[in-house]
C-alpha cells in the first residue's frame, strides 16, 4: 500500500497517547488570546493577583478594593490575570518526502494530531495549513480529529509548483503558538524561513520528523537515484568516499537548523520515526522544550 493512502487511525490513538503524556509548550509565556486556561498577557477575572488602579465609574464593584478603601479612602480596583487560550496555527509539509516511507508517513500524521489534540485539551483554537512546496491549502482541524484529513486533500496529475521548497509563505498569526512540521529537507537558508515564525511575539515550534535511514547511503555501485520530490531519474555511482560525504552534508544541513532555530528562539526537535510517538517526544523535544510534561 503506498505511504501516502496508510490509513490514519493508529496515528490518531498514537497522539491521544503521546497527548495524555506531553502537551506543547503553553506555559513558556504569557499569552493574548480567546478566554481558557493560560494565563494572559493582559487583565481578567482569574484568581491571580497582579495590580491595582484607581476605580472608574462602571468598574465591576465585585473587584473594589475595599481593605485598601477603608485605609485611604479612595476607591481602587484589584487586577487580575487574565485567563487565555492562545492561538495555536500549525503548518505541515505534504511534499513526497514526508510519505517516503511507511514510518515517516505515520510520524508525520501523529505530529498533527498530537498537535490538535493537544490544543484541544487547551482550549486553544487551531488553524491548519498543508504546505506543498509553495502551495497552501487550508485543513479543517476535524479531519485531522478523524484521521482523514490526507484524503480531504486536492488530487492533482502532476507535482503542484515549487515542490521541494520550502514550504510556504505560511500566514502565521501574530501572538500565536506557532507550529511546523516538515523533515527540513529543501535547500535554502533556515534564517529566511524561521524569520517569518518568530516575528509577531507568541511562540514557535519545528517538529522534524527523523529517519534513521535517511542519514545514509547504504547502497554502493552503479544505481538509478529517483528524487521523491520531482520523479527526476539519474545515475549515479556511490562509493564509500561519497556515503561519507553525503553523512557529513546530511548532519551539517540540521546543525545549521538548530542554530538558526536557536538565534530566533525557535524551539526545534528532531522527532524520531521508530517507537511510540510518546517515548520518541520524550527525547529531543521535551530536552528542546517543544513539548512540557502534562501535570
Amino acid at each position: 500500500m503506498d505511504a501516502a493512502a496508510a490509513p490514519s487511525t493508529s496515528a490518531a490513538r498514537g497522539a491521544l497517547a503521546a497527548a495524555a503524556r506531553w502537551r506543547l509548550p503553553f506555559s513558556q509565556q504569557a499569552w493574548r488570546g480567546l478566554a481558557g486556561n493560560w494565563l494572559g498577557a493582559g487583565t481578567g477575572s482569574s484568581l491571580d493577583f497582579q495590580d491595582h488602579r484607581v476605580y472608574v465609574p462602571g468598574d465591576d464593584p465585585r473587584h473594589i478594593h475595599w481593605q485598601a478603601y477603608a485605609r485611604t479612602g479612595l476607591l481602587t480596583m484589584k487586577l487580575y490575570r487574565a485567563e487565555v487560550a492562545p492561538f495555536v496555527d500549525i503548518a505541515i509539509d505534504t511534499s513526497p518526502s514526508m510519505t517516503c516511507t511507511p514510518a515517516k508517513a505515520a510520524r508525520t500524521d501523529e505530529l498533527l494530531a498530537f498537535c490538535v489534540a493537544s490544543a484541544d485539551r487547551a482550549a486553544a483554537p487551531v488553524r491548519i495549513h498543508a504546505a506543498c512546496g509553495r502551495t497552501l491549502r487550508v485543513v479543517a482541524a476535524e479531519e485531522v480529529r478523524a484521521g482523514r484529513w490526507r484524503e480531504r486533500l486536492p488530487v492533482t496529475a502532476t507535482l503542484p509548483a515549487g515542490v521541494g521548497a520550502a514550504p510556504g509563505p505560511v500566514p502565521w498569526r501574530p501572538g500565536a503558538l506557532k507550529v511546523l512540521i516538515s523533515d527540513l529537507l529543501f535547500p535554502g537558508d533556515p534564517a529566511a524561513f524561521l524569520g517569518p515564525m518568530a516575528a509577531g511575539a507568541g511562540a514557535a515550534v519545528v517538529f522534524s520528523p527523523a529517519l534513521a535511514d535517511e542519514a545514509e547511503l547504504p547502497w554502493r555501485g552503479n544505481l538509478e537515484l529517483q528524487d521523491c520530490e520531482t520523479a527526476v531519474r539519474r545515475n549515479q555511482r556511490i562509493d564509500a568516499g561519497l556515503a561519507a560525504r553525503y553523512h557529513a552534508a546530511y548532519a551539517r544541513h540540521f546543525d545549521l537548523w538548530r542554530e538558526a532555530a536557536r538565534r530566533r528562539r525557535v524551539l526545534f526537535a528532531r522527532v524520531s520515526c521508530e517507537g511510540e510517538l510518546a517515548v520518541a517526544l520524550g527525547g529531543d523535544a521535551f530536552t528542546a522544550g517543544a513539548v512540557e510534561a502534562v501535570n
